[in-house]
Parts: C-alpha cells; structure tokens; sequence
C-alpha cells in the first residue's frame, strides 16, 4: 500500500475558553483553535487523517509554518512511499527538514505520521492501540486544567471540575511563588480525592522554584511538571536533589537525543508525552519505551489538542498504562469540532475506540465548514 495523495486543509474551530499560560493566553477566542488537518489516500483507495496543532506561545511552530512545511516539502516528500514502511517515512520527512535536538518541525510531521498510522490500521481493520502492540488499559483519565487568576477563582473551579467527575487537576503556575502556592491550597482543599500537580511552563526561576516547592509541600502535592526552563539543565539537576516531588519534564523532553543528555547529568525523573511536540506516534513509542526502561516516570498531555491528536493520545497512553489522570484538555477549550460521532466517553474518563484506525469518524461537511471559517478570519491559508 503506497501513499498516492496527501490533502492539507487548515480549519479553524471556535473556543469556548481561553487557557493562560504564564507567557501569556496561548490563543485568544477570535483566533479559535487552528489546526492543519492532513488527509491520506493509498493508491487501494484506504484514507487516514492526522492533524497538526501547534501552539504557538508554547513552542516554535505556528499554523503558517505547518502548512507551509506540509505542502511543500513533507508531503511531497512522501507520496509514493510504502506506508507500512513508517521509519522510512521519517527519514523521508528528516531529509526534507532536518532533525536537531528535536525531529525538526515535529508538530507538521505529527500530522503525517497519525494520518499513516490510521492509514495502515484502517486498511488492516484494527484499532490503533492494537498495532502499537499494547493494550495495558482500555481508557484514561481525564485531568481538568486550572488557570485562574485567584485562590477563590481556583477553588470554584475545582469544585465544579470535581462535581463533574475530573480525577485530576493540573494548575497552571509559574507567575510569583507565594500567590500560586495560595491558588494550588485552594485547588488542593476543593479536589476532594482528584490528583492534583502544579505545571509552570518553565515559567519559574530555579530560586522561585525552590520558594514554591516549598510552600506547597506541606500540601502533599508528589509531582512537579517542567518548574524552569527547558534548557536550564544545572536549574533541574538542583531540584531532584532538593525537592521531593517527582520533577516530570514536559518541554525538555522535545526528542530523544535531549532526553538521553538529560539522563547522562542525572537531570531528569520524569516525561510529559505530547504527540504533538515528538513528531507523531513513531517518537513518541520510543520516548514511552525509552522512559520505562530508565525507570522514569512517565505521564500523558496535549497541546488542547482537537479529536484526532486527542484520539491517538488516547490510545498511546492507555496503551502504556499511564493511570494518573491526563492534561487532554481539547473537550475542555473546543467549542465545536469535525467529528460525526462524539468521542467515546464513560465520565471523564476517555475510552479507547475499539473501530479501525484511530476509531473515529471525520466528518467531511464540518471540515469544509471550518475551513471556510479560517479563509473568512485569514485568507492567507486557503
């Protein structure tokens, strides 16, 4: 089975709430959610679809600089390739847009990756999960972000996101240690029995981390996501040593050659996974795999991701058994998406498709409709 055609459509969804990051909102509601859907047809006629979903005060790529990538360079690059052949595929793309301390523009090759994994397990007729060989959970937690600008914000909040039956809470810190450690006491009061840890975005300095970390330990609190910046290597090793929470890094965990370098100073004990930031399912199985077998602790996330990053999440993680609940948090900010079916759901809990591919269904009307929404907002992506 070859890849004879790969579409690029570029949508835009509206939001329904604004998340803050402490650079910033990663979006604003006029903007919406912008992704570049890809869709993949074999030359048997079988189609899979991939997305990608930047977030452009996260990381470096935009939704201009996917599509312009998609379109000119990665999928032609990979039109005639074996589909099963996904290594290749990427030493394809690699040879397009090289790789660096990461897979180079990971989040525009994430879209081609999904879409061959839902190519090749749609022609098959199996669920995702199935091919990634795997099948340690047939769900997971869902974990409700809070970003609020107060203690008595956070805490209505968490009571609310805990009523609707969230088992975990992730506050978004990292602006001045003593007011995010009062919002994370709120957020810990009104949890009840959720798993609730703070993420900083790298927002913290190594001295403001160790003043938060220590405010909030009597809290209880056991995990710590990416306190400072990525490349702040000497700032990470020093909290290991100083903390006793489980420091996972979300941004510092870009590829696999970073995170070996991490190992080698001792400077990691734990991985964030985004499809998104790895390139796709092909790095991002090997930073599961490779962070099971150093020992490090390994938890799931997502760049407010839309129902197909969302799905393939879903079936990665529960894959890997990841239990603690898990920052997809697309439900939470999407107003509106191109599924024709909602996703499974038993709660908060995401349940893994068990239909080939991805296990969802794309609905081709709302594609064009959010597609025309983007060219009326922004005619320069068409």
């Amino acid at each position: 089975m070859k890849i004879a055609e790969i579409e690029v459509i570029p949508v835009r969804m509206p939001l329904k709430a604004v998340l803050t990051l402490p650079k910033g909102a990663s979006r604003s509601l006029d903007e919406g959610k912008r992704v570049a859907l890809v869709k993949m047809t074999a030359d048997d006629g079988t189609v899979g679809w991939g997305e990608s979903g930047p977030s452009r005060r996260w990381s470096a790529e935009t939704l201009e600089s996917c599509v312009t990538s998609l379109r000119q360079y990665l999928a032609p690059a990979v039109i005639g390739h074996d589909a099963f052949d996904i290594a290749g595929l990427h030493a394809k793309m690699d040879t397009e847009i090289a790789p660096g301390l990461d897979p180079g523009q990971p989040v525009a090759k994430n879209a081609i990756d999904i879409a061959c994994h839902d190519m090749i397990c749609r022609r098959l007729g199996i669920p995702l999960q199935s091919w990634l060989g795997r099948k340690a959970l047939d769900h997971v937690k869902l974990a409700r972000l809070i970003s609020a600008p107060d203690p008595d914000a956070a805490a209505k909040m968490t009571a609310e996101a805990a009523a609707a039956g969230y088992e975990g809470m992730k506050v978004k810190v990292g602006h001045d240690p003593h007011h995010d450690a009062a919002i994370m006491k709120a957020v810990v009061g009104a949890a009840g029995t959720a798993f609730v840890w703070p993420d900083a975005n790298q927002g913290f300095t190594l001295s403001e981390a160790l003043t938060f970390s220590r405010l909030i330990e009597p809290l209880g609190i056991t995990l710590f996501e990416q306190p400072v910046a990525m490349n702040d290597i000497y700032a990470m090793k020093k909290l290991l040593s100083a903390v006793p929470m489980t420091v996972a890094l979300d941004e510092a965990t870009i590829g696999i050659p970073f995170v070996i370098e991490l190992l080698r100073r001792e400077a990691i004990e734990g991985v964030a996974i985004k499809i998104n930031k790895m390139g796709g399912l092909f790095y991002a199985r090997q930073m599961c795999d490779l962070a099971r077998n150093a020992g490090l602790a390994l938890i799931g996330s997502g760049l407010m991701d839309a129902p197909i990053g969302f799905a393939a999440s879903t079936h990665l993680y529960a894959g890997y058994g990841i239990d603690l609940p898990v920052d997809l948090n697309g439900p939470q900010f999407i107003g509106e998406t191109y599924l024709a079916d909602p996703f499974p759901m038993q709660g908060q809990r995401a349940l893994v498709p068990d239909t080939p591919g991805l296990g969802i269904t794309i609905d081709e009307d709302k594609v064009a409709f959010f597609a025309k929404a983007l060219a009326d907002a922004d005619g320069t992506l068409v």
